[in-house]
């Protein structure tokens, strides 16, 4: 049969096209086909759906905030102005003869350096920093966190006493290795001369958080859960959800890569510093 017979039989008008005829005939593999095109197309969206939502940081986990029950005394050993001069073991006197307090210590010199050392992330920031002029405090436990205020009110004038400070633990520590601060203002950092880091940014800082190594979740702290942690610390102090960065933490399978991955996204564009969670 010829190429013009073929076109004929198909499109004449003696007898019905072969098309419909071979649709006719084929119905339910049409509709097999028909029906696996739009499942694959389907697949293809709700994967890629998937795919965009793996990448969101997920909320805090769930856990209750840690008590506010810590205090910092920040001695004046040489005698500093308005500050009559007195001794470590005066300080650690007074502290163990008040009701309030269920604990002290002193943390050397040396310990606070090694601290700040170990928070750090970019051996250029390890650099500038002064420990030269570090003096040891005494860090304690209050018996209940509403005390501060009378602990401190004792403190004040105190020979040997430059600075009675409320502490706090820090919630991360145990659920996350790393902090990822994100840009809230130019005045936060230098890398923030851009202003406020955008969702687009923050978005790549997580791409990129997910893609390392040993990376077992991404958590985002938003600046509402963020005021509401500040406001737990330290109620008296003025503070608005416009104040608060974004902060990404980051859980590693060993807490070891926590720093180097740091170093890898520290310079990347709405980033406002990066620290280790201790």
């Amino acid at each position: 049969m010829s190429y013009g017979e073929t076109d004929e039989l198909a499109l004449g008008d003696d007898e019905e096209p072969r098309l419909p005829r071979w649709a006719a005939a084929h119905r339910r593999l049409l509709a097999i086909v028909t029906a696996s095109v739009v499942l694959l197309g389907a697949l293809a969206v709700g994967g890629w759906h998937f795919y965009q939502r793996s990448l969101l940081p997920s909320p805090p986990p769930d856990g209750p905030f840690p008590a506010a029950d810590g205090f910092a005394v920040l001695p004046c050993l040489d005698g500093d102005v308005g500050c009559p001069k007195g001794t470590v073991e005066g300080v650690l006197a007074m502290l163990r003869g008040m009701p309030e307090v269920a604990s002290v210590a002193v943390r050397s010199a040396e310990e606070i350096r090694a601290a700040n050392r170990a928070s750090l992330i970019d051996p250029a920031e390890l650099a500038k920093v002064d420990t030269s002029t570090v003096l040891p405090d005494i860090e304690g436990r209050l018996r209940r966190s509403a005390d501060f205020g009378t602990v401190k009110q004792k403190l004040t004038g105190k020979p040997g006493i430059s600075g009675i400070f409320h502490t706090y633990g820090n919630f991360w520590k145990g659920k996350a290795d790393l902090a990822v601060s994100l840009c809230v203002s130019a005045r936060m950092s230098a890398a923030c001369v851009g202003g406020p880091a955008t969702v687009a940014q923050r978005d790549a800082v997580v791409a990129r958080l997910r893609g390392l190594d040993g990376v077992e979740e991404v958590f985002l702290q938003d600046r509402e859960f963020g005021l509401r942690l500040a406001k737990h610390d330290d109620p008296e102090r003025y503070v608005t959800v416009a104040d608060v960065p974004e902060v990404l933490y980051v859980r590693f399978d060993d807490p070891g890569k926590a720093r180097a991955a740091g170093r890898g996204v520290l310079r990347m564009p709405g980033v406002g510093w990066v620290n280790l969670v201790k």
